[in-house]
């Protein structure tokens, strides 16, 4: 009986956190030296509106024709630990704020609730200059803290 209590009080806060946080791997070079290949970042869950400017965000990856194609869907809420199909990339401007880069087929005012990002590593980086703003509905949350090199 007391291990059936015990495992509970474990077990409901795990999973509460679970809902508000989720645990990406790096990928690529995109954000060095912020962020290194294989590195664990801890993300809380956000939405777009409350991203600020200079926050690291994590979103789902724009769909991709040819042989790069991503078009996994953002992770649900139950999920912790998630790599595939989200970019993880530096906001630099948010709704209402000017780009001093060319946005494809949009103008250089973001839109509101939408994200401008690029990568640290601007060279490296596939971001909003490839395509475009990020739309509300994409932005999965925030880097709140690292959890590991690689």
């Amino acid at each position: 009986m007391i291990f059936i209590v015990v495992a509970a009080l474990v077990a409901v806060p795990f999973w509460a956190l679970r809902k508000r946080y989720l645990v990406v791997t790096v990928r690529g070079y995109s954000m060095r030296p912020s962020y290194l290949p294989g590195e664990k970042v801890l993300v809380r869950r956000t939405a777009a509106a409350k991203v600020r400017r200079g926050q690291t965000v994590v979103f789902e990856a724009p769909g991709r024709t040819g042989e790069g194609a991503v078009a996994e869907a953002a992770p649900p809420p139950g999920s912790f630990v998630v790599d595939v199909g989200l970019l993880i990339k530096r906001a630099v401007a948010t709704g209402g704020d000017r780009v001093d880069f060319p946005v494809p087929g949009t103008g250089p005012v973001v839109p509101e609730g939408h994200l401008a990002v690029r990568g640290d590593n601007v060279d490296e980086s596939f971001d909003s200059r490839d395509f475009g703003y990020v739309t509300p509905e994409r932005v999965v949350g925030v880097v709140v803290r690292r959890l590991g090199a690689p």
